[in-house]
């Protein structure tokens, strides 16, 4: 899987969760000023160069004290892993997304 599709795919999971924490305070009796429910973690290995061939990337929501992490050195000969199809981690960022 190419670098580019998984951060679009990310970058498109993450305007789910920023939708989710503006409306109305995100979760029922939620206070809105008291910050955000859902935050963003990404992280990309320190090299030298700029080729950052490692990265983590994540959701954490702060109500429920979940979270769901994909890190990028799986995908280096891991099985579970097939390039043509999304990994499964970003479905559990959707359904942290979507729980109540």
């Amino acid at each position: 899987m190419k670098k580019n599709k998984l951060l679009k795919q990310f970058d498109s999971i993450w305007e789910k969760a920023e939708k989710r924490n503006n409306e109305l305070g995100a979760v029922f009796g939620f206070d809105q000023n008291s910050g955000a429910r859902f935050h963003k973690i990404f992280t990309t290995s320190i090299s030298k160069n700029d080729n950052n061939r490692f990265f983590t990337m994540g959701i954490y929501d702060s109500i429920n004290k979940k979270y769901a992490l994909f890190d990028s050195i799986n995908l280096s000969g891991n099985y579970r892993y097939n390039k043509n199809n999304d990994p499964v981690e970003f479905n559990h960022m959707l359904d942290l997304i979507k729980s109540d």
